[in-house]
């Protein structure tokens, strides 16, 4: 039977949406109410709530599956030519900028290790701005689609940096570089398997009448995927993160009965277990520690700065196609970050990398980053100048 705990979450997860939809002016995601929610009934507020075991495991599932459908949203196809030169090229100069950011904050004592914090830094949501993009009509524009690409490749980016750097089996660069390639190579040969599989008429046409019952075989495809992809990447020693990411991505790449099976996966992951997983991330979040000295003071503004450096100042490479207010409305984008933070300060506080003062920080600049960033931008968006230049295409 499901605890208390397990009960008080399920209703939030249910109310959050519901609370978003009816207050119009409430210009922040679900998902941003969610953790609210989780910190408000948690041990740190009410404490009518905890991480229980039950929560737990709807939280590591959660987990795995907004990984995947963040994977999912990269478009492999349209990251190419000079879009794909930008984003590469932002990536690396936010890279150093944050790597900079971090070693500065080590410096005068504010964290613990340089490198962790950088590679938070870089990171984007992209399954945070996606939907705003969407819906203010800005997906498929010259502005849109750089946006979404450099997001991509930052958030893909950062993943694969994280697991590389702090794999919970580390022996050393050498070994690490040696199980990410042999990670790679398993990969390719999944996703060329799965391709092949997908030109067989025998099995296309099993598959779809599967689909059509009860069996809902998509969807335990999609489950039997990133079970045997995390299974090899821990075999490996690499962090589970980066196989569900990575299996995202080679779904996005297959496609195959794209719009109903994501559907039905949709349904069972962002209604079911990703709520689970930032409801609980509110639960663990210790509101106190933001207040606990002048250092913890000092933290949230600093990585709200961090984030917009790392990413405002890459954003100026795109100055030759699109105006400068919205060079600025893309870097305010990128620079949203929330449920990568949420992964890796876990992370970093499991392998003993980050104290708990540090953890709380970097999540509070998320969530400011969600709340303030999306919002600025569109309203940049919304002021453009007459005599601003339209964007050129993109090719």
């Amino acid at each position: 039977m499901p605890d208390s705990s397990f009960v008080v979450v399920a209703v939030i997860a249910f109310l959050a949406p519901v609370t978003r939809e009816l207050i119009p002016r409430l210009f922040v995601p679900a998902i941003v109410i969610e953790l609210l929610a989780g910190i408000v009934v948690g041990p740190q507020v009410l404490d009518i709530a905890h991480s229980s075991a039950s929560v737990e495991l709807f939280s590591t599932i959660g987990l795995a599956a907004l990984l995947f459908l963040a994977g999912r949203e990269i478009q492999v196809e349209r990251l190419r030519g000079a879009l794909l030169e930008r984003a590469l090229g932002s990536f690396a100069l936010s890279f150093l900028i944050a790597a900079g950011v971090g070693a500065a904050l080590y410096q005068v004592g504010l964290i613990r290790t340089a490198l962790l914090v950088g590679i938070i830094l870089v990171a984007s949501s992209l399954s945070v701005i996606i939907v705003p993009l969407r819906d203010e009509g800005e997906a498929d524009t010259p502005f849109g689609q750089q946006v979404i690409a450099s997001a991509a490749i930052a958030e893909f980016g950062a993943v694969i940096l994280l697991s590389f750097f702090y794999s919970a089996k580390r022996t050393g660069p050498g070994t690490e570089l040696l199980h990410l390639s042999a990670f790679a190579l398993l990969a390719v040969f999944i996703l060329f398997s799965v391709t092949e599989a997908g030109r067989s008429k025998r099995i296309r046409a099993a598959m779809t009448k599967l689909s059509e019952g009860s069996a809902q075989i998509q969807v335990r495809a999609d489950l039997a995927l990133v079970a045997v992809v995390v299974g090899l990447a821990t075999q490996l020693g690499l962090e589970s993160i980066l196989a569900a990411f990575t299996v995202g991505v080679i779904r996005s790449i297959t496609g195959g009965q794209r719009e109903r099976s994501e559907q039905r996966l949709d349904a069972v992951a962002l209604g079911i277990f990703v709520p689970f997983f930032f409801i609980a991330s509110g639960l663990d979040f210790h509101v106190g520690t933001l207040f606990d000295g002048i250092d913890d003071l000092i933290r949230v503004p600093a990585f709200v700065i961090g984030l917009l450096l790392a990413h405002v100042l890459p954003a100026l490479l795109y100055r030759r196609t699109m105006s400068s207010r919205r060079v600025l409305a893309a870097g305010l984008l990128q620079a949203t970050s929330f449920s990568f933070i949420i992964v890796a300060t876990q992370i970093g506080l499991s392998l003993r990398l980050m104290i708990p003062e540090t953890a709380t920080s970097l999540v509070a600049a998320g969530l400011i980053s969600v709340i303030a960033f999306p919002a600025i931008a569109f309203r940049l968006l919304g002021e453009r100048a007459e005599d601003e230049p339209d964007d050129v295409a993109i090719s």
